[in-house]
């Protein structure tokens, strides 16, 4: 093992943790806003932009301690992309919620509760897999199930078009296919991160 003068500082693993879990946070907020009454949707719209706000406190933290840091367990331009990825993964949360209050859209279908199940299940995952970054114990198995559930993603958003298409005349399939996207772009953001997570394994192996 080489020596070091300076000993890796792992607060910035701890920030990209607290960033995913500020995703899963998110997903629970907006599953929670899809069904909310009129009376509380303003209070969990607010709860949404104070975690995507949370969040990008976060991710200031860590590019500020990525830079004042001398030694970080991976390379910083790979802690940069992957606090973007996860920030970009909140932010399609909180799109989705704001088009859905823009275009008045009524309870989610059983294709957005499914694709909220598989963002959910992604997020957790990817928490735990930040905290292994500083060791890269058991990445090959998170990076591998994240190829899966991405393609269930996209097999459930391909359904969930269809299926808009089908049940709704046009400008309100447009407009309930706008939001289905964003949650869409959530799940691609995750992938992202697995997707960097797998190259960081291959250039440190």
């Amino acid at each position: 093992m080489a020596f070091r003068i300076f000993p890796e500082d792992e607060r910035v693993i701890e920030l990209l943790v607290q960033m995913s879990q500020c995703v899963t946070t998110s997903v629970d907020l907006l599953a929670e806003h899809l069904s909310a009454t009129d009376e509380r949707v303003a209070e969990t719209m607010q709860s949404l932009l104070d975690t995507e706000d949370e969040c990008s406190s976060l991710y200031f933290s860590l590019m500020t301690t990525t830079r004042s840091s001398y030694v970080v367990p991976i390379p910083r331009q790979d802690l940069y992309i992957l606090g973007q990825w996860i920030q970009k993964a909140l932010e399609a949360l909180v799109a989705c919620a704001e088009t859905q209050q823009l275009y008045k859209i009524d309870r989610p279908t059983s294709h957005a509760t499914e694709q909220l199940n598989i963002i959910r299940l992604m997020s957790e995952m990817t928490t735990k897999a930040m905290g292994r970054l500083a060791t890269l114990d058991e990445l090959d198995d998170y990076w591998f199930e994240m190829i899966r559930l991405s393609r269930q993603s996209e097999r459930t958003h391909r359904t969930y078009r269809a299926s808009l298409l089908d049940k709704h005349k046009a400008l309100q399939a447009l407009r309930r296919m706008d939001a289905a996207g964003r949650l869409l772009d959530a799940s691609r953001a995750l992938a992202h991160v697995s997707a960097e997570v797998g190259r960081v394994l291959v250039s440190e192996s």
